[in-house]
């Protein structure tokens, strides 16, 4: 079936503010960055993922309530933009522990670190080699694109 703008739009606010997903309303989820090649599907879980583990890989949290959302005025895409932590989505090499280590993508868990919200590959991997180097997002968005429902 293919569904109304309207209808897909009023999905995308109601996930942006929904509190047991992507807005707690106290306890941030967390995003960590993946040091292992993996494939982002629906059916990924937290398993198929290995995190980053060198100094200044800790999980940065995502700001709580509810994420912006709107729509891509090229597509009609529906965006939701994951509110970035003070500083954005950076994190630096702050020792050698674990160096060099290869950056394949990121995840998104619960607060709890137990429930995988979603993941994503980069478009490019980034080796890490030494002290002060940066893996830097930018912004993190889920796409919902135009389309049907089934």
């Amino acid at each position: 079936m293919q569904v109304t703008l309207a209808l897909r739009e009023k999905a995308a606010q109601l996930l942006a503010a929904d509190a047991a997903t992507l807005a707690p309303v106290a306890l941030a989820n967390h995003v960590f960055l993946v040091m292992a090649a993996f494939v982002a599907s629906e059916a990924s879980v937290i398993g198929d993922l290995t995190l980053a583990t060198f100094d200044g890989s800790a999980a940065l949290s995502a700001g709580v309530g509810t994420q912006a959302e709107g729509l891509d005025p090229n597509n009609t895409n529906a965006l939701i933009t994951i509110k970035s932590p003070v500083g954005g989505w950076r994190w630096e090499t702050t020792g050698v522990t674990n160096l060099p280590q290869t950056i394949f993508g990121y995840c998104m868990l619960d607060n709890a670190d137990a429930v995988l919200l979603g993941c994503q590959t980069l478009d490019q991997t980034i080796t890490l080699t030494a002290i002060n180097q940066v893996v830097d997002l930018g912004s993190i968005t889920i796409t919902q694109q135009a389309g049907s429902m089934t």
